[in-house]
């Protein structure tokens, strides 16, 4: 019987080793076999701080989006979803499976917390509560669209059913910006007050 841990496993540390092993080796690779193994405990001991395996995918999952960094709020509205946005695509291509998951489950509780607090900044930029909902509902589909795309893309590099967008250096890249500009601008047309 494996000598007892000190100081005692807790559940943050099951969750950053998760997280680190996701961003080594990818999410469909997280066992609590894995987990354990990283830590040096049976898989018996994570049980007790995380629940099951599905439950610890879950709280990988919520981790990343967590660890997307906030904007600063001093910037415009359309920086601040860029910058959020830009956020977010480099964050998902660090976790491999992740997006994919997120397809699935796209509700968890640090999204749900972004999802609030892009309305608070459209709503502080002028936009009223009900546009707000409305735009930062159509940003947030965008961004979990782009997450499909590449979650679902055999190629990193850009869209293999796409036609021609080899023959055009087009990549990945390439149409997660082009989209977001359509949608700033899309958003920028629709809701923003006179004046600006």
């Amino acid at each position: 019987m494996p000598a007892r841990r000190n100081p005692p496993l807790s559940r943050s540390e099951i969750i950053a080793a998760a997280v680190s092993l996701t961003a080594a080796d990818g999410l469909d690779t997280i066992s609590m076999r894995t987990v354990a193994t990283e830590l040096g405990v049976t898989p018996m001991a994570l049980y007790h701080h995380v629940g099951d395996k599905e439950d610890l995918v879950s709280l990988v999952a919520d981790a990343v989006v967590g660890g997307v960094p906030t904007p600063a709020d001093d910037l415009p509205w359309d920086a601040w979803l860029i910058s959020y946005h830009d956020g977010l695509w480099k964050q998902m291509r660090r976790y491999s499976g992740v997006a994919r998951f997120l397809l699935e489950h796209p509700s968890t509780p640090a999204g749900a917390a972004i999802r609030r607090r892009t309305i608070d900044v459209l709503v502080a930029n002028g936009f009223d509560r009900r546009d707000a909902l409305l735009a930062a509902s159509t940003f947030h589909t965008h961004l979990l669209g782009r997450l499909a795309i590449q979650a679902l893309s055999a190629n990193e590099d850009g869209r293999p059913d796409e036609p021609d967008w080899r023959s055009h250096g087009l990549s990945a890249d390439d149409y997660v910006r082009h989209g977001l500009a359509i949608v700033i601008a899309g958003l920028r047309s629709q809701y923003t007050p006179e004046g600006w």
